[in-house]
């Protein structure tokens, strides 16, 4: 891999992660907070997202700011979306609505993708947690 492909990874990867607030280094990493996604074949290269569980957000959780991601030799940001937290955990099945795609490698060939979650106050730009939700689709 060139330079300029390491470079630019890197700062992708760096933009990302400044996306939900202005830094993550602070985050509260003692919450137990976990993220589950229910992908299946609909969600294959579609605009419709999956439904995502979050067990364990901290209680000063006013909303969930989501990003999918695609990583590796082209890196891209595939959409997202916010989604108030209600108490129940359940993001549902298509509340990604920020420019979201699916995942979707070409035909024979997997790709890595991730759902970057941020448990986000009122209060605060910087989120309260971050998990990230690492998968391979086919």
């Amino acid at each position: 891999m060139s330079f300029e492909k390491h470079a630019r990874t890197l700062i992708f990867f760096w933009a990302v992660l400044q996306l939900p607030a202005c830094a993550v280094r602070d985050a509260d990493t003692s919450s137990g907070m976990a993220v589950s996604v229910e992908l299946s074949d609909t969600h294959r290269c579609s605009r419709i997202s999956p439904e995502i569980t979050v067990v364990d957000a901290p209680d000063s959780t006013e909303y969930f700011d989501i990003r999918l991601v695609e990583y590796g030799e082209e890196d891209s940001f595939l959409g997202g979306g916010s989604w108030l937290n209600d108490g129940s955990g359940v993001i549902p099945e298509g509340a990604l609505t920020k420019h979201y795609r699916g995942p979707c490698p070409p035909l024979g060939r997997t790709k890595d993708y991730a759902f970057i979650v941020s448990a986000m106050g009122k209060s605060s730009i910087q989120p309260a947690t971050v998990r990230v939700y690492r998968f391979t689709q086919k």
